[in-house]
């Protein structure tokens, strides 16, 4: 599989675990701890803290009207041996199949056995929910 398939297959996988809204799923996709660069300062979260905000992110959705995310891989660069920034681009869709919000979303993944997030950069998202007046 080239470099580009096994991201693309990694974020297939990332997209499906939010449509079945499974935070266990979405966690082991992340190192034991991820980071999160934001404008209002950078913050790490374990495995645990990070599952239990996946859930609390799925609901967040459900409660914007959210039926069905979609992401689509837009850059995938290998950095060094094993490690890759990825951009992706979600549009989060409704009930009638429009949009609810839709942003950007920038990686920094690593691979050791398999492909996880190290770090990812929300400021899009952050900014797609405060458009429509509501924050994350």
């Amino acid at each position: 599989m080239t470099f580009r398939h096994e991201i693309e297959h990694f974020f297939a996988a990332y997209v499906d675990a939010f449509a079945r809204n499974d935070a266990e799923a979405l966690s082991e996709m992340w190192d034991p701890v991820g980071l999160f660069p934001s404008p209002s300062g950078n913050f790490a979260m374990e495995r645990q803290a990070f599952r239990e905000h996946c859930a609390m992110l799925m609901a967040f959705y459900r409660q914007q009207g959210v039926v069905r995310p979609e992401g689509e891989l837009l850059s995938a660069t290998e950095l060094f041996p094993n490690v890759a920034q990825a951009r992706m681009a979600y549009r989060m869709l409704g009930e009638d199949q429009q949009p609810v919000a839709a942003w950007e979303h920038v990686y920094i993944l690593r691979r050791s056995d398999h492909w996880h997030v190290s770090l990812t950069i929300a400021d899009g998202e952050m900014a797609a929910w405060a458009a429509k007046g509501v924050g994350l």
